[in-house]
């Protein structure tokens, strides 16, 4: 009888622990932030022609750029592609934003950012540390705006609420599951909270 207690204590031990392990995030989970290559435009200022520029150099952006980073076949092609089209962009940037009549400039840069949590109708990128293509114009105090470029969620964007939600099957199926997911995920807090824990470290 002793035996057969011990043996059902284990047994449900083993079931907690593989319970549990399974909620914890692991690497592949977590490489949702290494797999995402987000563009980041941040306005002059808040004032109402400073906006609508904004979003004018946002859809010449995407109408010039999206495409061309679409096509790559892994994360890292899309971030070493948009690396090298950098001067091309600022060059193309500083154009529009002279043709729009301003005269003040841009700059355009790769680099690690932190994002909050967004959620979309069908998925909900969790907040942490993400790559982004950045494009400042001028002062850049105003509202920023931004999107995924890779997978390309954001190609035929009109407006900051409509991605292309069918581009996220360019995850794997790990992260697609975790964005994916309909009511609470555990999995999915546990990650955010290791991503706050590590934002206070840094």
């Amino acid at each position: 009888m002793k035996k057969t207690k011990e043996f059902i204590c284990t047994v449900l031990m083993l079931l907690a622990v593989t319970t549990i392990m399974g909620f914890i995030p692991t690497d592949k989970d977590a490489a949702i932030y290494e797999d995402t290559l987000r563009l980041h435009i941040l306005a002059n200022s808040d004032t109402e022609e400073d906006q609508a520029l904004k979003y004018s150099i946002r859809d010449k952006l995407l109408a010039k750029y999206g495409e061309v980073l679409s096509v790559s076949v892994n994360p890292e092609e899309a971030k070493e592609s948009a690396s090298a089209l950098i001067p091309s962009i600022e060059r193309d940037v500083d154009i529009w934003i002279q043709e729009a009549g301003y005269r003040y400039d841009s700059e355009v840069s790769i680099g690690v950012e932190w994002y909050d949590t967004r959620e979309y109708d069908s998925f909900t990128l969790p907040k942490g540390y993400y790559t982004s293509l950045k494009v400042m114009l001028g002062e850049a105090d105003g509202k920023n705006w931004w999107c995924v470029m890779y997978p390309p969620l954001c190609l035929d964007i009109a407006t900051e609420d409509a991605p292309a939600d069918d581009a996220v099957m360019g995850y794997t199926k790990e992260e697609y599951t975790l964005i994916n997911s309909k009511g609470y995920n555990v999995k999915f807090k546990l990650l955010e909270v290791l991503s706050d824990a590590f934002s206070k470290k840094s």
